[in-house]
C-alpha cells in the first residue's frame, strides 16, 4: 500500500526543486492538476503548499497565467523562511564550505533545557561548525540537539551536512519553522576571535535560533555568530 504524502513532505519536495534549480527563477510551475497527479494528494493539499510558498515570496501566482518561481528568489538568503547558510554563501558568489569543529555529548543547562522543553541535566549533542566563504571564516554555529532524537545509535555523524539534512538523516526530523532572535555582539572570547579570524572587540551579529518540527516541538536550539563584513544578509517578505 502506498503511503499518502503529508503537506510538509510535498512542501519540502517543491522547496528542494527550487533550491536545486530544477525550477529556476522565472520558470512556470506545473499546474495544480499536474502536481496533484504527480504527488498523489488532494488538490487542497497542493493549494495549501502553494499558498505557503507564495506567502514567503518563493513563488508568484498570476491570475489566469499560472504559478512562477519568483525572479528575485536568487537574491535573498532564506529558503522556506529559514536561513540557509550554505545557500547564502553560494548565492553571494562564493564557494561554501562547512568545517566541523566538534560534536560532543553533555547535559543541558537550565537555559538550554528551557529552549528545548527538556529537564535540566538531560543529555544533548552539541554540534559546533564553521562556515567559510571562499575559505574565509564567516559564521561560527553551535547547535544543541536532544540526544533522544538520535535513538540508541552513538555512531558517526557527518557534521558537514546542512542542518536540515543532518536532522533528516540521523534524527528523522524535518524542520517546519524557526524563530530567530538577532542581536549585536562583540568578539570578546578567544574561540570566536580565533575561528572567525576577527579582531578583538569587532562588531558581529548573533542569531539565537530555535527550530521546530511540524508538531511544534523544538528539535534544535543554537546560536550563530556572524561576520557580516564577509557577506551581507538580504531578506524577502511577501505582502500577499
Amino acid at each position: 500500500m502506498t503511503t499518502k504524502l503529508s503537506i510538509e513532505e510535498v512542501e519540502y519536495s517543491l522547496r528542494e526543486r527550487i533550491r536545486r534549480r530544477m525550477y529556476r527563477p522565472g520558470d512556470k510551475l506545473p499546474t495544480e492538476i499536474a502536481l496533484t497527479a504527480e504527488f498523489g494528494v488532494s488538490r487542497a493539499t497542493i493549494r495549501t503548499v502553494l499558498t505557503r510558498l507564495a506567502n514567503e515570496g518563493l513563488i508568484v501566482r498570476r491570475q489566469g497565467a499560472g504559478t512562477y518561481v519568483n525572479q528575485r528568489v536568487g537574491e535573498v538568503n532564506t529558503l522556506g523562511g529559514l536561513l540557509d547558510y550554505g545557500r547564502l554563501i553560494a548565492e553571494s558568489g562564493y564557494q561554501p564550505t562547512i568545517q566541523p569543529i566538534s560534536l560532543i555529548q553533555r547535559t543541558a543547562t537550565i537555559e538550554e533545557a528551557a529552549h528545548l522543553n527538556l529537564a535540566p541535566g538531560d543529555p544533548v549533542w552539541v554540534l559546533v561548525r564553521l562556515f567559510l566563504a571562499d575559505e574565509r571564516p564567516f559564521i561560527l554555529a553551535s547547535n544543541l540537539i536532544p540526544k533522544s532524537l538520535f535513538g540508541d545509535d552513538d555512531g558517526f555523524y557527518d557534521g558537514r551536512l546542512p542542518l536540515h539534512h543532518f536532522l533528516q538523516q540521523y534524527c528523522r526530523q524535518t524542520i517546519a519553522y524557526a524563530i530567530y532572535e538577532i542581536s549585536p555582539v562583540q568578539a570578546n572570547d578567544e574561540k570566536t576571535i580565533q575561528l572567525l579570524a576577527c579582531e578583538p572587540g569587532q562588531q558581529l551579529l548573533q542569531f539565537s535560533t530555535t527550530f521546530y518540527n511540524a508538531d511544534d516541538k523544538p528539535i534544535v536550539w543554537g546560536y550563530s555568530t556572524y561576520d557580516d563584513s564577509v557577506v551581507r544578509l538580504r531578506f524577502m517578505q511577501s505582502w500577499v
